[in-house]
């Protein structure tokens, strides 16, 4: 019998040879690698498993022991940043082998048997039936008005062109001129307005990626459970299940309206939200989602009621290449012409004013309705899995939804290194495991605390589990096995998925070669995690870069013996630690005087610019040139003043780490180091890039003066876009932050990067900022400052730890042990 093989890549199979078991290969259709299985023996009945909160009624085959992902350590590369979600604490990685295809087909015919009778259909009343078809007759009434305005605008222009005739015929001269201008300028701009009126009745969707569809005979086992819950809830089954890389899943119409008629459905399920829930969970969140279609007249309204709110909001928001061009029009010609175009715009706006009313009116309408909606599919989950376990996938989505920031987060560091992961719900969960008790705290107060707004489309958490606890449903699924246990291959197709994303994200040039095992990158970053938290040690939460410390490159200590560099650290260490109270209680006072520095510095550029500024813009009273300018000088003063309290333990502390370094390059000291040569050899070039770095950070701190100052003017251009003086001050401020980056590219242009890089060894400008911009271009320079302003920060700080990750392991050979992690408010965080 053939061995089946199915890609991981583009789920397409073929046979093979049982002598071809174990061998590599290329996908004949996608040409990614593959590996030929083994032939799959019939397993042994496997032992049970059933952890539940709820006793699972008893079945007659069990499933196996299913192994879920592994924990990681998981935080911002490099970022000595506290986070108040992300963990620092790293346990070691656990590799855990993914779930195969035996435990699967064990597990199945237990999880679809367990599905123990059926559950009551949610009642709805002749009154609801009423108040949805009320709802929609209002919704699609919102359309015909504006189509009424758009005839009230036409029949305007039509009376001009008419009745004004007489302007055509008005003398001769400039007064002749003047007449025909009148007489053609409304009905150019009219023009341009009803076309734009017009525009967003027929704006279409902007197209999204192919989404990635599941076949029956692939995934047998999914598709019986999703008919299983589609049963028990009442609702047609979907005729298509699509995966994608969101926290989220739905049921939808498959070709919209075309699809009313029938029960055309498409199921639509997000990745990480398998990755992240048990089959209990999993199993009430589709019960939600196809309790929205249990009843076919109601979600046939809602449809419709949803598809107009959504259009409302589409069309008041999103622009398209005509609003571009207008805009260019009205700015680009001459001003006799441009008027035209600049009365034309003024009259979109007045229109997109019109729609956002109709848009908030709709939402207020539709929005009572759409609660109630959500709060009967509530019921269908309540009563399938029951009302605990809707109260535990809840919060678990928030978490998960928190995750998914953090996970964005590491997928920014990777790409730093030209390294994308290639499997995004499994570092979604990876941060999941890495949240700490304080972040749980934090995410379920948010949960517990939520309101729900006048104009929300859902009901607040909150609402939503004390509706289910109402509802005191027992449930009549309650296996908690991994939800990835009803996939064939979850690991491959979670890969997949994760390449359609970036796919449609970064075009037809990324490859599968672009792409790296999640597992090294998390090795790499916990190697970097464990750096963070040794410069947190070291330095006890002092370090920050409003006070940088200047390492030499080259050594000053030749000639000095290693006994007696091994005296000056325990020196320096201990002094360090007697200064380390009277420097933390000095340091925020002179983190306050930077503030109020900055804070004149956007106030002072606000009045120069002829903006006028409030008393509580700002902490401080900054609303004239000469208060600005005195509180500038007061903060400097300031700074100037406590400087000297800083500066001993900074001292101290360079000496120590540098007596540290020194030693290491001592044969006998090596001698007692793991990897001594190849770490004494990376240090050196760490040293170089630190030097090099170091002496660049009062440009960087320049630098993110200067986009403080650009970031106030910015925030004031409403209503201010033809004040010549702000404009001006714009151009000038971006003009000398773009000089500014370049400086600071040139001079980390002159080392190394010295970490690992996926494009070999690019210097410490490179990797900050890999990509051109053109001076001329306001947001390329803005995003290359921003780059900048946030990348600087964490190279230096994990160049840093590299570092004291060394010299931690010289002071436990002289017997000093690692001083304690500083507490998160003790530490201090680069100024930004």
């Amino acid at each position: 019998m053939p061995i089946v093989v199915v890609c991981g890549h583009c789920q397409s199979s073929f046979g093979a040879k049982d002598a071809d078991a174990g061998k590599r290969g290329k996908c004949p259709n996608c040409r990614g690698d593959i590996v030929v299985p083994s032939p799959v023996a019939a397993p042994p009945p496997p032992a049970a498993r059933q952890a539940t909160a709820c006793a699972a009624p008893a079945a007659p085959r069990q499933p196996a022991q299913v192994r879920s992902a592994p924990a990681r350590p998981v935080s911002a590369a490099g970022a000595p940043r506290p986070s108040p979600v992300r963990q620092t604490n790293q346990p070691a990685i656990r590799q855990a082998p993914p779930i195969v295809e035996a435990e699967v087909v064990s597990a199945g015919p237990f999880i679809l048997d367990s599905f123990q009778g059926s559950i009551e259909p949610v009642s709805v009343g002749l009154g609801y039936k009423l108040s949805v078809a009320l709802v929609l007759v209002f919704m699609l009434l919102l359309p015909v008005a504006y189509v009424a305005v758009i005839g009230l605008v036409c029949l305007l222009l039509g009376l001009h062109a008419v009745h004004d005739t007489a302007l055509l015929h008005a003398g001769r001269g400039r007064g002749a001129v003047l007449a025909v201008i009148l007489y053609a300028a409304p009905l150019l701009a009219g023009g341009i307005l009803v076309f734009f009126m017009f525009k967003p009745l027929f704006a279409r969707r902007v197209k999204r990626g192919k989404p990635r569809s599941l076949d029956r005979n692939q995934e047998p086992l999914l598709f019986a459970f999703v008919d299983r819950v589609c049963a028990v809830v009442g609702a047609p089954r979907p005729s298509r299940i699509d995966v994608d890389c969101d926290v989220n899943a739905s049921a939808s119409f498959r070709r919209g309206l075309l699809s009313m008629l029938g029960n055309d459905l498409v199921l639509t399920i997000g990745l990480p939200l398998v990755a992240g829930l048990d089959t209990r969970q999993f199993a009430g969140v589709l019960a939600h989602e196809f309790g929205h279609f249990s009843q076919g007249a109601g979600m046939r309204l809602s449809y419709l009621v949803r598809s107009v709110s959504f259009w409302l909001t589409r069309v008041v928001y999103e622009r398209d290449e005509w609003d571009a061009r207008l805009v260019a029009w009205s700015q680009g010609l001459d001003i006799r012409i441009g008027i035209i175009f600049f009365m034309a715009r003024l009259f979109v706006w007045l229109t997109r004013k019109i729609l956002w009313m109709l848009m908030m009116l709709g939402h207020l309408i539709s929005g009572i309705l759409m609660r109630e909606m959500e709060f009967d599919a509530d019921c269908y989950e309540a009563r399938l899995a029951g009302s605990d376990s809707f109260e535990s996938s809840t919060r678990r989505m928030a978490i998960l939804n928190a995750a998914t920031q953090g996970a964005f987060a590491d997928l920014g560091d990777f790409a730093r290194e030209g390294r994308l992961a290639d499997d995004l719900p499994r570092l979604i969960v990876a941060n999941v495991d890495q949240i700490t008790p304080a972040g749980l705290e934090s995410i379920n107060k948010a949960v517990d605390e939520e309101t729900t707004g006048l104009f929300s489309t859902h009901p607040a958490s909150r609402d939503r589990i004390e509706r289910a606890q109402e509802e005191q449903a027992p449930g009549i699924f309650h296996v908690e096995l991994p939800a990835a246990t009803l996939f064939r291959d979850f690991t491959a197709l979670s890969r997949t998925c994760t390449f359609d994303l970036y796919r449609s994200l970064f075009g037809k040039g990324f490859k599968l070669t672009d792409m790296h095992p999640v597992e090294q990158l998390l090795a790499k970053q916990a190697q970097t995690i464990d750096d963070i938290k040794s410069l947190k040690r070291y330095f006890q939460g002092t370090f920050s870069l409003l006070r940088p410390l200047r390492l030499p490159a080259a050594s000053t200590t030749e000639g000095t013996g290693a006994g007696e560099l091994a005296a000056q650290l325990k020196q320096a260490r201990q002094a360090m630690l007697d200064r380390l109270p009277a420097h933390k209680a000095a340091f925020p006072e002179y983190d306050q005087a930077d503030t109020d520095w900055l804070e004149a510095e956007a106030a002072d550029a606000l009045l120069t610019a002829q903006i006028r500024v409030k008393s509580d813009d700002f902490k401080q009273r900054l609303v004239d040139l000469n208060a600005t300018r005195q509180a500038r000088a007061a903060s400097r003063a300031r700074l100037e003043q406590i400087s000297p309290q800083l500066a001993p333990l900074e001292q101290l502390a360079v000496r120590r780490l540098w007596c540290a370094l020194e030693l290491v390059q001592v044969e006998k000291v090596a001698a007692r180091i793991p990897q001594a040569q190849e770490r004494i050899e990376h240090g050196q070039r760490v040293r170089a890039a630190v030097a090099v770095a170091g002496a660049q950070v009062g440009t960087w701190l320049a630098l993110r003066n200067r986009m403080s100052v650009l970031r106030a003017l910015f925030s004031r251009m409403e209503g201010q876009r033809e004040n010549a003086t702000l404009l001006g001050s714009l151009e000038k401020n971006i003009s000398l932050l773009a000089r500014q980056i370049r400086h600071l590219q040139f001079e980390l242009s002159q080392v190394r990067y010295p970490f690992d890089h996926a494009k070999g060894e690019p210097t410490l400008s490179e990797f900050l900022l890999p990509q051109p911009f053109s001076d001329n271009d306001w947001n390329a320079v803005l995003t290359a400052g921003g780059t900048m302003l946030d990348g600087f920060p964490t190279l230096y700080a994990r160049l840093f730890g590299r570092l004291t990750a060394l010299a931690e392991d010289v002071e436990s050979l002289l017997g000093l042990p690692r001083l304690a992690e500083p507490e998160p408010e003790d530490e201090r965080q680069p100024a930004a």
